[in-house]
Parts: C-alpha cells; structure tokens; sequence
C-alpha cells in the first residue's frame, strides 16, 4: 500500500467523488468531463490528449500497427 498523503487524498476525493455519482461510471466520467470543461474555461492549463476507445465488437475495423513487419526471406531452392 502507498503510504504518500498526496496519492492517498488523491484516493478519497476520487472515492467520494464516486460515491456522489452513485458509482455510476457513465455519471462519473460526464462529471469529470463537466469539471475539465470548467476548469479550461477559468484558464487551467489542461493536457491535450486525443480520447482512445477501444472497441468490444470482434468485428472491429483494423487498427494500424506500430510494428515494422518486413517480408519473409525468398526462397532460395530451385
């Protein structure tokens, strides 16, 4: 268990916060939307990060790859 007072308040507001929303995960994350939105509109500097989702359908389109893949050595046999 982490025994920094920061992590730890950091915990209990995000638990309250939970609990208010009646651990709604949809309710949570809108307020937490709301709250971000306020905060940028009052002049905090806010991180720029692009919204990843990921799909649960197996029929999801194909993702690129950040893999390099060469092709498979010729064959030498004749």
């Amino acid at each position: 268990m982490n025994d920094d007072p920061i992590v730890a308040e950091v915990q209990a507001t995000r638990e309250k916060i939970f609990a208010e929303c009646g651990y709604d995960l949809d309710r949570f994350n809108a307020h937490m939307r709301e709250v971000g939105e306020r905060l940028k509109r009052e002049g905090w500097p806010m991180a720029n990060r692009p919204v990843v989702r990921r799909s649960t359908s197996h029929q999801s389109t194909p993702q690129e790859s950040f893999i390099v893949r060469e092709d498979p050595p010729s064959s030498t046999q004749d």
